[in-house]
């Protein structure tokens, strides 16, 4: 068996690249080959880290470079399948309504893009979908303003209409838009009889794959069935010819595809009264309801809602299809993947007699060895021991000699398909016992393990936590052919994240593992690259996540973005992270995930602000500022928890920032909230007087102070040089306009009064209003504050000695409350004094 460096040495010749030693000092950091204009893309290797202790230094004298140096090393380029960059780029010129680029090079996108979608045969993701919509309306108003329908070709269109009409990975809105867009533009185009129905058939397709069934059906009713009753009416009068008959024919095989569609559909939405009227009406225009189409969705329905006797009777009109063979047959047709999932319904429901019943009923009909493979199955699953299993495939191998193969043209011999499908089963049932009693069942019946078993080895040894024993499985399957295998990609995926989460292995051993999946251009899990962002970033490696990133993150849908997002934004605001690590995880999401909503861009700043980096929190907070899109500038709530993280630490270098950005910002009005919001921050930030400025201007506005902006003026006050007299202005204010005075604003004015060495005055008002005989929680907040606001440790002290002779009882609450001292040995009693905007 050659050797994994062996099989390195080798790829790397074939590919014309540099053998490089791991330890080597002098290592070349190789970059990636892109996609190519036919659709083959190699996903990015990840690399060894760029960062080496021992790395050879050079010095340069004065500055100068006399000695020959290593460029810094770039980022890859970000791998974009072709045309959607220029689609990109017409989104967000459109978002800032500046010059949209020529129509030219958007049809050209819209021809590289689909070209490459149909060569791979793969579907478009959400993401596309949106830019697709986008485009596809822009080209068809430039179209209309020439008196055209579309520049784009109709192949193109076919073509995409094709794509679009293929089952998403999740449901999604854009996708309906964008076939109805597609649908309308073919509509108006000539095209062949053949061409026009098959656009019909894909648009209903993209509707019923997308929760739109009911409208699907609408349309079917109204367009696609009326050319049926068009024939039936002609042979009615008597004027049918033999060509005519057959069309009409043809025309009932195509509407009976399309009603099955939209049974499909239906059950996929769960919708019985759907379902079941659409029966009805395929039973009103002659349309056969006992095919094998509608008997497939009918009982997987049926199965879905653990309806036995229904599955009872679509399994009494599916049975003789079983029996059938057609080489005409597409796969998602084939009655026998119903049959292994009709007996998997029975053992996960308990229907055994039922189950045994089905498993007679195509036993006795010669089964083919797909057949055979479910009843292996059946036998498992109803506890059967591995060594009766054996004696069944005994028993099937003995039959070959006494029937005719000319129905199947198969021999019925147990093969490592059969040994597969058990051991999946044990997977399925976390048994790896019996997976492995079946593995030993194959290997005494000289059938080996394959690539798929190998696969199915990593799968359970996974599930139980053995990242030691999938290793091992992972190199066996190394050891096979698995050129022609793509089935292990997802379990590799695995193996790459729990390698990731284990501390047994080291990083060498992870690198090879997704290394080896990198060069099979293999796709890498969501998931999978997460994981190994966070390990790289844990490593200070960023170009290698940089290169990871724009590899793979264009070519995920929305959903699968925003697991990614989240798991990086995670790791970003973990406080455990180092502040220089969470700063290049934001600077990676910032350039990458564009569209990383407004929220999560606040609890990153918000973040930083925690760190004490009000400089890193105000550029995050100018990033959303310069953005383009709505739903990422920063509304009124971003600008007060701004002003509110710049308060916390005391920054007025970066509240001036954010304060300039909000006089520059004509998409807000500035409100009481925000204006509040200010006055605490500036009185935070010692600039009191400042901030009643901000006081001035919420009397002079429409909307007027509100409660809090009293406290936050009262706070100002007592920060604020001779702040007691625009404090007693604002009290005696409040008294004119007979506002009720609660505890809370009497311990702010207090505060006010005596934060500018009024301790007599304050000292009266606590005797004379400040709660005696109130509640024992406003005694205490507003004994509190004076003591809090006194300016000095000695007039606390005189504040001290007046309540203990005054208010003695107030002030054993205040002593059991406790308090904070500051490194000026400044004492603050413990007591609720924050005010909210």
């Amino acid at each position: 068996m050659p050797s994994h460096l062996t099989r390195q040495v080798f790829r790397a010749i074939i590919a014309n690249e540099p053998i490089v030693s791991r330890g080597c000092l002098r290592r070349l950091h190789t970059g990636n080959t892109r996609t190519t204009l036919n659709g083959s893309r190699h996903v990015t290797r990840v690399r060894i880290p760029l960062r080496v202790h021992g790395t050879e230094q050079r010095r340069s004298l004065f500055g100068l470079s006399l000695f020959r140096s290593k460029p810094p090393r770039d980022s890859e380029d970000v791998n974009y399948e072709p045309g959607i960059e220029k689609m990109m780029e017409y989104a967000k010129m459109e978002r800032m309504r500046a010059r949209l680029p020529p129509v030219e090079d958007i049809i050209q996108a819209w021809q590289q893009f689909i070209g490459v979608k149909k060569a791979k045969r793969d579907r478009v993701q959400d993401t596309q979908a949106v830019l697709l919509l986008q485009t596809l309306r822009y080209l068809r108003r430039e179209a209309k303003s020439q008196g055209e329908v579309v520049a784009l070709d109709k192949e193109v269109l076919l073509r995409a209409a094709k794509r679009t009409s293929l089952e998403p990975v999740a449901q999604n809105t854009v996708y309906v838009d964008l076939a109805r867009e597609l649908h309308e533009c073919l509509s108006a185009l000539p095209l062949s009889a053949e061409h026009t129905a098959l656009s019909f058939e894909w648009y209903l397709g993209a509707l019923c794959s997308n929760g739109q069934t009911e409208q699907a059906q609408d349309l079917l009713l109204d367009q696609g069935t009326a050319e049926l009753r068009a024939d039936t009416d002609v042979a009615q009068d008597g004027l049918a010819t033999p060509g005519g008959s057959a069309m009409r024919s043809n025309t009932q095989q195509r509407l009976a595809v399309q009603w099955a569609r939209i049974l499909k559909g239906f059950a996929r939405e769960r919708n019985e009264e759907g379902l079941f009227a659409t029966l009805d009406q395929m039973r009103d225009l002659g349309l056969d309801t006992t095919s094998n189409r509608v008997a497939q969705v009918m009982i997987r329905h049926h199965m879905l809602t653990d309806d036995v006797e229904a599955v009872k009777h679509w399994w009494s009109i599916l049975r003789p299809h079983v029996a059938e063979t057609s080489p005409d047959r597409v796969d998602d047709e084939d009655p026998e993947k119903v049959l292994r999932r009709l007996l998997r319904w029975c053992m996960k429901t308990d229907n055994t007699q039922f189950g045994h019943n089905v498993v007679k009923d195509v036993v006795d009909r010669h089964p083919s060895k797909y057949i055979w493979d479910s009843v292996f199955l059946w036998a498992a699953g109803t506890k059967k021991s591995v060594d009766e299993i054996g004696r069944m495939m005994d028993v099937m191998e003995s039959v070959n000699e006494r029937i005719s193969n000319h129905l199947t043209g198969e021999q019925r011999y147990a093969d490592i398909t059969t040994i597969n499908l058990l051991v999946e089963y044990a997977v399925s049932q976390n048994d790896p016992y019996m997976a492995e009693r079946f593995i030993t069942l194959g290997q005494q019946r000289s059938i080996e393990p394959n690539a798929k078993t190998f696969t199915l080895q990593m799968d359970y040894r996974l599930s139980v936590g053995d990242v030691d024993g999938a290793l091992v499985a992972y190199k066996h399957l190394q050891s096979s052919d698995i050129q022609s295998h793509t089935g292990d990609i997802a379990a590799v995926n695995r193996l790459i994240v729990a390698l990731c989460g284990s501390k047994r292995h080291d990083f060498d051993t992870i690198m090879n593992v997704a290394a080896d999946l990198s060069d099979r251009s293999a796709r890498f899990e969501p998931i999978t690259v997460s994981t190994l962002s966070i390990l790289h970033l844990s490593r200070d490696e960023i170009h290698d996540v940089a290169d990871l990133l724009n590899t793979h993150a264009y070519s995920y849908s929305s959903a699968e973005r925003t697991l990614i997002r989240e798991n990086l934004i995670a790791f970003s605001l973990d406080l455990r992270t180092q502040t220089s690590r969470a700063w290049d995880t934001y600077t990676l999401l910032r350039s990458i995930f564009d569209e990383m909503p407004r929220s999560e861009r606040t609890d990153l700043m918000l973040s930083f602000f925690a760190r004490h980096r009000p400089d890193m929190a105000v550029h995050v907070f100018q990033h959303m500022r310069a953005h383009s899109r709505e739903d990422t500038i920063p509304n009124a709530s971003t600008y007060i928890s701004a002003f509110a993280g710049c308060a916390k630490l005391k920054d007025l270098e970066s509240l001036e920032v954010v304060h300039n950005q909000l006089k520059l910002d004509y998409n807000l009005d500035v409100t009481t909230t925000m204006r509040n919001s200010l006055m605490l921050s500036y009185t935070a930030c010692e600039m009191p007087r400042r901030a009643l400025d901000f006081w001035d201007e919420i009397v002079a506005s429409r909307e007027g102070p509100s409660v809090s902006s009293v406290h936050a003026a009262l706070r100002a006050c007592e920060k604020s040089p001779f702040g007691d007299l625009k404090g007693r202005n604002i009290w005696a204010r409040l008294r004119r306009n007979h506002i009720e005075l609660s505890t809370d604003l009497w311990a702010s004015y207090i505060a006010a009064l005596a934060g500018n060495g009024e301790l007599n005055l304050g000292s009266a008002k606590v005797g004379k209003d400040g709660g005696v005989g109130g509640p024992v929680d406003g005694g205490v907040l507003v004994l509190g504050s004076l003591y809090s606001a006194a300016p000095g440790q000695v007039k606390q002290q005189e504040i001290e000695a007046w309540a203990k002779e005054h208010q003695p009882e107030v002030w054993e609450r205040v002593e059991v409350v406790g308090w904070e001292e500051d490194e000026n040995g400044m004492r603050a009693v413990r007591v609720q004094r924050g005010v909210e905007p």
